[in-house]
């Protein structure tokens, strides 16, 4: 059996704070990598001895370029790049996620949809990640590991099996379900081991089909053009839809969604540091206008979907900055 490991990190098992998910910050490198290294590790260990024949790890964090070391995985994992949308074509027979969090808009730790004010619902329901990515694969999801939010809202996939690992205390600070950190590795191995197990019988989830995927954003007046250009079509004043014959024709739409709304961050975003002295020697004044950006952002609840134009920074950055 080969499993496709999908990696994000808020959803890590010690994740303490935002700033620990980003490559350019210093608490990357201090805790946030090595704690979400650890989980991957143990995932990738139950797995192999609950049955899996090959497993191919997928980082799916947009906070750094690689968050996972291929050093770090055990013999029978391995690093690969293979977009979800093409994991039938290379033989994937299922699906664990590791390091997942809330959609955008619930009140729990770090909750987003991809991007920073992203909404997605597809046939009236709003989708996570989670649901994003196991319709592309086309394959069982073996099992969930991440955040009791993420558990609490998982909608038309509740029933997959969950390991929660974080307790949200609003959006910007959790507390790990175990104090002890082996505890926890311990626990995600056990729960993998048994997701692998299983895995024969697990059935494929299903994807929609003949449905209406729907945006929305609060900066979509700004990027009206960009999102028609892949095929969107606006219905609000921050909406868009596209109608969808199957779920993997939502890739070009989904895309330019992703590139809409993060837009506005794109100016101080910074990524693609191989080390802490590469991102020590980054721009340290973008780093300074990245952490007041996201500090702000994890600080504040946010709706659940956007029907207006709104500030995409939160707190009142934006003045601070002195974006447009």
């Amino acid at each position: 059996m080969l499993v496709a490991v999908s990696v994000d990190m808020e959803g890590a098992s010690q994740l303490r704070n935002v700033r620990e998910t980003f490559g350019c910050m210093p608490e990357y490198w201090q805790a946030g990598k090595t704690w979400l290294e650890a989980d991957v590790a143990a995932a990738c260990d139950g797995l192999l001895a609950g049955g899996a024949s090959e497993l191919v790890v997928l980082d799916h964090h947009g906070g750094n370029t690689v968050n996972v070391s291929g050093e770090s995985l055990p013999p029978g994992a391995r690093l690969e790049t293979w977009h979800v949308y093409e994991l039938r074509e290379h033989g994937v027979d299922a699906m664990f996620q590791v390091g997942y969090h809330a959609r955008g808009g619930v009140d729990g730790f770090l909750s987003h949809t991809y991007m920073p004010g992203l909404r997605l619902r597809v046939g009236g329901e709003l989708i996570s990640e989670s649901h994003a990515r196991a319709w592309a694969a086309d394959a069982p999801l073996l099992g969930v590991v991440g955040n009791d939010r993420h558990h609490e809202t998982l909608g038309s996939l509740a029933g997959t099996p969950y390991l929660i690992v974080q307790e949200s205390l609003g959006r910007d600070a959790m507390r790990p379900v175990f104090s002890d950190p082996q505890d926890g590795l311990d626990a995600i191995r056990s729960f993998a081991y048994e997701c692998a197990r299983d895995g024969a019988s697990a059935a494929a989830v299903e994807a929609p089909t003949e449905v209406t995927f729907e945006a929305s954003m609060p900066n979509g007046r700004d990027v009206v053009d960009d999102m028609a250009g892949a095929g969107w079509a606006r219905v609000g004043d921050v909406e868009f839809a596209v109608d969808l014959e199957t779920w993997l024709d939502s890739r070009g739409p989904l895309a330019a969604a992703m590139s809409a709304a993060v837009a506005p961050f794109m100016p101080y975003w910074l990524t693609g540091f191989a080390s802490a002295d590469e991102a020590s020697a980054a721009d340290q004044e973008r780093v300074a206008q990245l952490v007041m950006i996201f500090d702000a952002w994890a600080a504040e609840l946010h709706p659940q979907w956007y029907t207006e134009a709104a500030d995409p920074f939160a707190g009142g950055v934006a003045e601070r900055l002195g974006a447009p």
